[in-house]
Formats: structure tokens, C-alpha cells, sequence
């Protein structure tokens, strides 16, 4: 089973975007603001939980249709 933090980093590779492209981007569009280290963490799966906005964010930029995503998350709920 894919993790949310791989099916992240697989959305941003098929974008050709580095995590600091991310970061800037996310600032300059959403306002939000995050940094490489925290978007590494998550797509390594060492940040297991994530911010809700920040998780919005990304769904929107990387245009992942958020129906997509929730079974994407209740899947590996399962499975713990």
C-alpha cells in the first residue's frame, strides 16, 4: 500500500517540482507557509501526521481530487 507521504512525493515528481519550488509556490499562491524539511519529512514518512491546511494545500496544487486522498488515507487506517 502507497503512503500519503509517497503518493505526495510521486504527485510532485510527475509535476517536475523540487520541494523548495513547493514551498515557494505554496507561499506565493495559498499563502501558506511551510518549508523543505517539513514537505521531506512527510514524503519520507517520518511525519506521519499532517497539517490539515497544509495537506489542502497540497491536494490543490498538486490537483489531487480530495475523494482520491480520503481513500487513499482511510485505506492505510485500515491496515494499522
Amino acid at each position: 500500500m502507497i503512503t500519503i507521504g509517497k503518493y505526495l512525493r510521486k504527485k510532485r515528481l510527475l509535476k517536475d517540482l523540487t520541494l523548495q519550488q513547493v514551498v515557494d509556490s505554496t507561499k506565493t499562491v495559498y499563502g501558506c507557509t511551510t518549508s523543505t524539511s517539513v514537505l521531506s519529512a512527510i514524503e519520507t514518512d517520518k511525519n506521519k501526521i499532517i497539517d490539515g491546511e497544509l495537506l489542502f494545500v497540497l491536494s490543490d496544487f498538486y490537483e489531487i481530487d480530495l475523494k482520491e486522498l480520503q481513500g487513499l488515507i482511510l485505506k492505510n487506517l485500515q491496515i494499522k
